[in-house]
């Protein structure tokens, strides 16, 4: 089998299903069907499920490319400055509709069903979201290497991330307030 060509057959057909995906959203359906994808983007539905199986995959491709691409983690050598930028710009992507709906997405395919069985896209959710902790990771790694105490990346989910996707959820709050705070908790207590 032939190496996948950049801006090839095969990278055209991703960005319109993803394009069509973030579209959808962006004009407010909840979970749009393949065939909506499919209608929007071009793309017989056939291929859709050849690539993703369901579209809760391609939902959840889509939610973590636009992480890694659009806010990859920051990694200029300054911690506490990159994740202020990375809580920025995740804040600011959960302020909008699309990147609310992306999230959803993300949460759903990785929550368990009922009976504790894992959901069907939990395996390509923790291996899409293996991308976003590794570049963490390397940020976390060179700090430590310079003989600094970095937190763990979990210890920034809990302390960072999940605050900014709670106020999200429920709205007590915006997103994007107190992230200095944040922040300055994480690296305090790590």
């Amino acid at each position: 089998m032939a190496d996948t060509r950049p801006g090839g057959r095969t990278a055209r057909t991703r960005a319109a299903v993803h394009t069509a995906v973030r579209e959808l959203f962006a004009e407010g359906h909840d979970q749009p069907s393949v065939r909506e994808v499919s209608e929007r983007s071009g793309v017989h539905e056939v291929t859709i499920y050849r690539r993703w199986g369901r579209i809760e995959s391609l939902v959840l491709d889509v939610a973590v490319t636009q992480l890694n691409e659009e806010s990859p983690f920051p990694d200029s050598g300054d911690l506490r400055r990159d994740l202020l930028d990375w809580a920025h710009a995740v804040a600011g992507q959960v302020k909008t509709r699309e990147g609310f709906a992306l999230f959803h997405a993300l949460a759903a395919a990785t929550s368990p069903l009922a009976g504790g069985k894992p959901a069907p896209t939990a395996d390509d959710a923790a291996r899409y979201l293996r991308q976003r902790t590794t570049q963490m990771q390397r940020a976390l790694d060179r700090v430590e290497a310079a003989g600094g105490k970095p937190p763990t990346v979990a210890h920034i989910f809990d302390v960072v991330l999940a605050p900014i996707y709670l106020r999200a959820v429920f709205g007590y709050e915006s997103p994007d307030q107190d992230l200095d705070a944040l922040v300055d908790r994480a690296l305090r207590t790590a």
